[in-house]
């Protein structure tokens, strides 16, 4: 044997593992998905604030309220001037509930008893009760947080049930789910939640599952839900209609695969990554509808802390205003929960416009 062959050997098989090596590795479709997510610093921007929102809203409300000593309803008169206007933030505030005192000619409030305690309103007092507005913007927002990802679930699930029946089997299934579509699409929902909220004060409202979640929210959550399914719907039917034809269906029906299981298994897959998408943008408009709806007096009622009650208690509702006073009203009390919806909102549609370019297979990026 010659005793170049073994050096030549070692060279080639060397060569042919570092060609190995070097080629490119197959991803799936989340790991693409992922990968072109970072690229999009916005997109990563907003879901990390998402992130830290919900922590916030969640476990972070308690916790906060066992750091300070007091619960989003509280009362706190002291945080309140004697012309009935509320502390701004960053006020240490008498902790106690008593006043010392009633003369209404005084110029300020008399000191309460030695020794009662001070606590931190972070926000100031939100109104004339003076309760913490940090808390009850944290606690509202878990309210209608929960409204508006509720809304969207049931929504999403209603839209997949009735968009893969209406796309897979065509025909008249597809003429009647699609005419329904179409009355969900012109229903005033606003109007039709105005109603229930008038009319109806039982019923639905008082399910809290055992003081899982606050009065009002479950019913708005199947209202909400009820007459917003129609885009995932439509989302749905489109996608399931365009890739009923492929091959991968048919060799599916031809070893006799069900229905059931060839959209469970083959086709939802495909549309899921548009539907995560689209759902961060139903959250948003959740949102402003729970805002608009209890604005006009007909959603989440006081003391239940929500982002659209904190702006009624401020500017009250559409059929009974409260009337601007310079003496008593404070810009914070409009400024912090509208900044809280604003931040929020457009979180969820920067996020939801990031999320539907990565999981889209002709996006370039």
């Amino acid at each position: 044997m010659h005793p170049t062959s073994g050096l030549w050997a070692s060279f080639s098989q060397a060569v042919v593992s570092e060609g190995q090596s070097d080629a490119p590795r197959l991803q799936g479709q989340w790991a693409l998905a992922w990968r072109r997510l970072k690229r999009d610093r916005v997109a990563v921007g907003c879901g990390i604030f998402l992130l830290v929102l919900v922590f916030a809203v969640g476990p972070g409300a308690p916790l906060y309220e066992k750091i300070v000593g007091h619960g989003p309803n509280d009362f706190f008169p002291y945080a309140v001037s004697v012309g009935l206007r509320p502390a701004g933030p960053f006020t240490v505030t008498w902790d106690t509930q008593l006043m010392s005192g009633d003369d209404p000619f005084a110029l300020k409030h008399p000191d309460p008893p030695k020794g009662t305690p001070r606590t931190l309103l972070l926000l100031g007092a939100d109104s004339q009760l003076g309760r913490d507005e940090f808390l009850r913007v944290l606690y509202g927002g878990r309210v209608s947080l929960t409204i508006a990802a509720g809304a969207a679930l049931v929504a999403i699930l209603i839209g997949i049930v009735l968009g893969a029946v209406a796309g897979y089997f065509g025909g008249w299934i597809d003429a009647l789910i699609s005419r329904v579509t179409d009355l969900v699409m012109a229903f005033p929902l606003l109007l039709f939640l105005v109603m229930i909220g008038s009319l109806f004060s039982y019923g639905l409202t008082d399910w809290t599952f055992h003081g899982l979640i606050n009065q009002g929210v479950f019913q708005l959550v199947l209202i909400i839900g009820a007459f917003t399914w129609f885009y995932p719907a439509r989302i749905v039917r489109s996608q399931i209609m365009s890739l009923r034809q492929k091959e991968f269906v048919e060799a599916a029906q031809m070893v006799g695969a069900r229905d059931s299981r060839i959209m469970r298994t083959h086709l939802l897959p495909h549309v899921l990554p548009l539907l995560l998408a689209y759902g961060t943008l139903l959250v948003a408009t959740n949102i402003m509808i729970e805002v608009g709806v209890t604005f006009l007096g007909a959603g989440i009622k006081l003391p239940t802390a929500s982002w659209g009650s904190l702006l009624a208690q401020t500017w009250g509702s559409i059929l009974n205003p409260n009337p601007y006073n310079p003496v008593t009203t404070t810009p914070w009390l409009t400024l912090i929960p509208s900044i809280a919806i604003f931040l929020t909102v457009f979180s969820l549609n920067q996020f939801g416009e990031g999320l539907r370019e990565a999981t889209d297979p002709r996006s370039v990026r």
